[in-house]
């Protein structure tokens, strides 16, 4: 019923609305003209789907917002039902992602730092900052997640011992009884002279080893909080694995974010016209804010044109230019090689000879603390130095191989991530020969004769890549404070012939990426063994990031290769990509294949790290047993594999598919445009003036009378001239009769039926006369070829002549 009534009362208002007609509003009639329905707005949704079609309209923006303070205006009720409300809750979820957005820009940690390095170094260098911002906060994600779930619970709960949780229910590869003879042998000296812990501080060893940074401290016995247990084991290897994987989501969606915004930016053709007519933020109300903006644009072009350039010089090479090229890339590349070649030898040299040199019994009691501090930091100073010398050569050395700025940071890159990942791989190799020597004792698992005793190896793999990230961190400090900062200053207050020719340094950003790139990736490989090492990661960026803004905006000098720093993020990151991939080898090979001291850490009683899970799985229930032994099975993991595969081909496809529609519909759009303007130069050339180069001249108020009589067409023209057009001149004669109607006799608004859409339009739009349109498949000679065909309109010559 009251639906009937509804429906009653709708067919009496438009009855009374027909017998006394009420006066409409002039901007609603104009969206009615537009096309649109606004003689039924009941309710709010109405509103709101006017609004959105206004969005649409091609009018001006004033125009717009007349139209949408009217619909404001419009008493509606607002909606009810199990809907009610939508209308207003869009407007409000919309202003609430405004505010999101307003305040993340606004809560942007060193927001204002960067905008200061793009204005003074360019966006080259601002990449670098951001990408160490992100690695800040990923190395501070890792040590919360460390923290919560590994050294937290260990330090407040209560042993319980070796319940079935740890060890679990009739499985092979737990042994407690080793464990409680190999336990009470792994002793710590512990010194207290001042001397001796700072050197115990620096190397990791010493009071450092029983603190919860090394993998000794902790324990694989059940843990009791309350009413609560906590398998200590399960929790080391599961934190461990989802660092890994979390920190691959992270990369990833970097990763695909960056590819995707260097999809949306790419736009070869119109590269500096966008820069330089949409590149500006007309948002900006501060008159520094506004430089660092014209700084960050000009130095953009600026790495723009010398792409450009350098290109155009390579186009122009002769042949034996280009054989010259070659010949020297080659012996370059062969060069390259016999240094990382020479720099792998060299650490695997140094490292096996101070292992034997601390291996003798009276080593560190006939030589000085010094001497001995050296000797065990031997290996991490000629890592470190090679990783500062050799990168001087790769950025000379290129030079000569002629390649454009941006792809000459990235073969320098390329080569220095080559040379300190092998440096690392050969020190992971001697450090594994170490671990798995032959000669051991059967109980403990510890070398004995030849082999070295090493209670607890974990612990003395963690101390290495310490002993690393803590020199890295002092070398970059000592470098920014004691290289950087005093040659600007002596460059810039010395006026020496030889001052003023060094001038300052420039800021190198493939070595600082390569810088920050090794510093996570000492982190990835030695987060296991040393669980806190992500702690001095973190600390290390958080300092990293004011001594190289300090750098950035007064001791260098922006790079004298402009580089355009588009595609840099996305690089940078696959360089990490590559690097944590090579760190999750010996990671995982540690937690399948090795097996762990009897004496320190959570998996003391196990065979293999792995079998903690086993344990684990063995207490739960036969069917879940058997839900977990199908997932981890064989034939599921080559299944999911194969619908992995199949997934990965058909995006392929598809993403093959779409960049052929955008290429077609590219060209699908430049023959448009040529369209136009070939009708814009016929145009041109029958009447000899530009169209709209004259002004629009006034007009009478539209007469209601009926249209003019004194109209020609096309045949009573040539009847008149005495001559019959051939098809080329007839297509010519129908835009030249636009010329024989009289302006001053045609009303303002003639309406007129679209042969295309039917739809009702005003002539406003098109022109102020009728015109014939014209099929050009009917057109014979020239100007026919090679266009696309289309039915020409009066929309296509709307001018005035």
């Amino acid at each position: 019923m009251s639906r009937r009534s509804t429906t009653a009362r709708k067919r009496a208002i438009a009855r009374n609305n027909k017998i006394h007609p009420t006066k409409k509003d002039p901007a609603m009639e104009e969206l009615e003209e537009q096309g649109l329905d606004v003689s039924n707005l009941e309710d709010e949704e109405d509103i709101y789907r006017v609004m959105n079609a206004i969005k649409q309209l091609p009018c001006p923006l004033a125009a717009k917002r007349r139209f949408r303070e009217k619909l404001l205006l419009k008493e509606v009720k607002s909606s009810s039902g199990c809907c009610g409300g939508s209308s207003s809750n869009r407007q409000n979820w919309r202003k609430f992602q405004i505010w999101r957005k307003e305040m993340s820009y606004k809560l942007e940690p060193w927001g204002s730092w960067l905008k200061n390095v793009e204005g003074h170094q360019g966006t080259g260098v601002v990449s670098y900052f951001v990408f160490l911002r992100w690695l800040f906060f990923l190395n501070l994600f890792i040590f919360l997640l460390i923290m919560l779930f590994v050294t937290i619970p260990y330090i407040v709960s209560a042993n319980a011992g070796y319940t079935y949780r740890v060890q679990g229910t009739s499985i092979s590869g737990v042994n407690v009884a080793n464990e409680q003879t190999c336990s009470p042998l792994y002793v710590v000296n512990v010194s207290s002279s001042a001397q001796t812990l700072v050197q115990d501080f620096l190397q990791g060893s010493g009071w450092m080893e029983k603190t919860a940074m090394f993998y000794g401290f902790y324990d694989s016995q059940d843990l009791t909080f309350g009413m609560w247990s906590y398998v200590m084991p399960l929790a080391y290897l599961m934190t461990s694995l989802v660092i890994l994987l979390l920190s691959l989501i992270t990369m990833a969606r970097y990763t695909m974010h960056s590819f995707r915004e260097n999809l949306e930016d790419v736009n070869e053709k119109h590269q500096y016209c966008n820069r330089v007519f949409g590149g500006w933020d007309f948002a900006l109300s501060e008159v520094e804010t506004a430089e660092l903006k014209h700084r960050s644009l000009y130095k953009d072009l600026v790495g723009e044109l010398a792409e450009q350039r350098h290109h155009l010089a390579r186009k122009n090479m002769s042949s034996n230019e280009k054989c010259r090229l070659y010949t020297a890339r080659f012996f370059i590349n062969f060069l390259v090689f016999c240094i990382l070649v020479g720099s792998g030898y060299l650490i695997y040299w140094v490292t096996d000879w101070v292992t034997s040199f601390l291996a003798a019994p009276d080593a560190k009691t006939n030589n000085d603390a010094i001497i001995v501090l050296l000797v065990e930091f031997l290996p991490s100073l000629t890592i470190t130095a090679l990783n500062g010398i050799v990168p001087l050569i790769f950025g000379l050395v290129v030079k000569a191989e002629n390649y454009t700025p941006e792809f000459t940071i990235k073969i320098t890159l390329i080569r220095t991530v080559f040379l300190r990942l092998a440096s690392l791989a050969v020190l992971i190799a001697t450090i594994y020969r170490i671990v798995t020597c032959s000669d051991k004792e059967a109980t403990c698992n510890v070398g004995q004769g030849s082999c070295d005793e090493l209670r607890c190896w974990e612990t003395y793999v963690g101390q290495n890549f310490y002993k690393l990230i803590v020199l890295d961190f002092l070398v970059k400090v000592g470098v920014t404070l004691g290289y950087e900062l005093p040659r600007k200053i002596l460059t810039t207050k010395c006026d020496a012939a030889v001052c003023k020719k060094v001038g300052p340094a420039e800021f190198d950003i493939p070595k600082n990426v390569l810088d920050i790139v090794y510093t996570q990736t000492l982190c990835w490989l030695g987060f296991f063994y040393a669980p806190l090492i992500p702690a001095l990661a973190t600390i290390s960026f958080f300092v990293l990031f004011y001594l190289k803004y300090l750098s950035a905006m007064y001791n260098t000098n922006p790079p004298e290769i402009p580089y355009k720093a588009s595609k840099s993020n996305n690089f940078f990151m696959i360089v990490l990509m590559i690097a944590f991939f090579l760190c999750c080898l010996p990671v995982g090979y540690t937690m399948v294949k090795l097996a762990p001291s009897r004496g320190c850490g959570p998996f003391r009683i196990y065979s293999y790290m792995t079998v903690s899970v086993d344990a684990t799985i063995s207490n739960f229930p036969d069917w879940l047993q058997t839900i977990v032994g199908i997932f981890t099975s064989g034939s599921f993991i080559i299944i999911l594999l194969v619908l992995l595969s199949l997934i990965i081909y058909y995006s392929s496809s598809r993403s093959g598919a779409r960049a052929r529609m955008i290429v077609m519909l590219k060209e699908q759009m430049i023959m448009e445009g040529k369209d136009k303007q070939f009708l814009l130069n016929r145009i041109y050339e029958l009447t000899g003036e530009k169209p709209g180069a004259k002004k629009r001249e006034s007009r009478p108020p539209p007469s209601s009378g009926p249209p003019p009589t004194n109209l020609k067409t096309v045949n009573e023209v040539n009847a008149t001239n005495g001559s019959v057009p051939s098809d080329r001149d007839d297509t010519e004669m129908k835009i030249l009769a636009l010329e024989l109607r009289p302006k001053d006799d045609v009303p303002e608004s003639v309406p007129y039926t679209d042969p295309d859409t039917s739809t009702r339009k005003s002539a406003e739009t098109a022109l102020h006369r009728e015109v014939t349109p014209v099929d050009w498949d009917q057109v014979s000679g020239d100007e026919n070829t090679n266009r696309t065909k289309s039915t020409v309109t009066t929309t296509n010559v709307a001018f005035d002549f």
